[in-house]
């Protein structure tokens, strides 16, 4: 397992592991009062969502409503949804993987011990980092020296109209089996993570110029098969994908961004 505290001044502004699993019956209602307890402690603040889920059937297709559980830290920084046929863990922020892994096979175990999914569909990790620098650049150029030369390349092309926005997509492996999507750009305001939703974020970031990368990991059975929900082996293939997500962050940054920006205290870089 990969120990990765998180830099200082950390550029993530939101984390997520997925699991789908086939639908669960005893969770259309949302989650049980027993898996209440289990994460009561860590996740006191229940919030109840409705939403709606299709199924398809002889006579084609049928929506039903269905509950999702939220269950909110009372900071509000972090949560675990819990639905029919997913359950996510998600961080506005992030405290290293090491951490955030222990919190997640405690969440797993308690799923496993109440509502016993039938198997395991698809497994899913994604982290979203908003680089920003205190003098914001005004050019896609101005990035080298910050972030990887080979990132930075294609958005210096010159055009008439210049360029406005844009991001680069590239996919690493195929599916089924371990696939990472990876998107990176230079963009010239506002936010990849919203202030304003179900999380709060721990501090409010500019809404000025960025450089987003945003990097999705996922995994199902090779076969096709649906192997069956075990906490063990789910968290074994969330290592694999962290190892996969943390190769790509640190690939994308150059030393000067972590010695300048990501290791120095908020309040030195920013000055508040």
């Amino acid at each position: 397992m990969s120990h990765t505290p998180p830099y200082l001044n950390d550029s993530l502004r939101w984390v997520a592991a997925e699991i789908r699993y086939p639908p669960v019956d005893d969770l259309v209602g949302g989650a049980s009062a027993e898996f209440r307890d289990d994460i009561r402690d860590e996740f006191p603040i229940r919030e109840e969502q409705p939403q709606l889920s299709l199924s398809i059937g002889q006579t084609g297709p049928t929506a039903q409503q269905v509950l999702v559980h939220r269950f909110v830290r009372r900071d509000r920084l972090m949560s675990v949804t819990v639905g029919r046929d997913a359950i996510r863990l998600e961080a506005t922020d992030y405290p290293g993987w090491t951490d955030f892994r222990e919190r997640l096979v405690r969440v797993l175990q308690a799923l496993q011990d109440r509502s016993r999914p039938d198997g395991v569909v698809r497994v899913g990790l994604r982290y979203i980092d908003e680089i920003r620098l205190p003098d914001e650049p005004n050019s896609p150029s101005e990035w080298q020296g910050w972030v990887d030369d080979r990132l930075v390349a294609p958005f210096t092309m010159d055009n008439d109209p210049p360029l406005n926005n844009g991001t680069i997509v590239l996919q690493y492996g195929e599916a089924p089996g371990n696939v990472t999507i990876f998107r990176a750009g230079p963009l010239k305001e506002g936010r990849a993570v919203q202030l304003e939703g179900p999380l709060g974020t721990p501090f409010k970031t500019p809404a000025g110029a960025f450089f987003l990368l945003d990097t999705d990991a996922s995994w199902a059975d090779p076969t096709g098969k649906v192997p069956e929900f075990a906490t063990g082996r789910i968290v074994e293939v969330l290592d694999e994908l962290h190892g996969s997500c943390h190769r790509l962050f640190e690939a994308s940054i150059t030393d000067r961004l972590r010695q300048e920006i990501l290791s120095r205290p908020r309040e030195e870089v920013w000055g508040t």
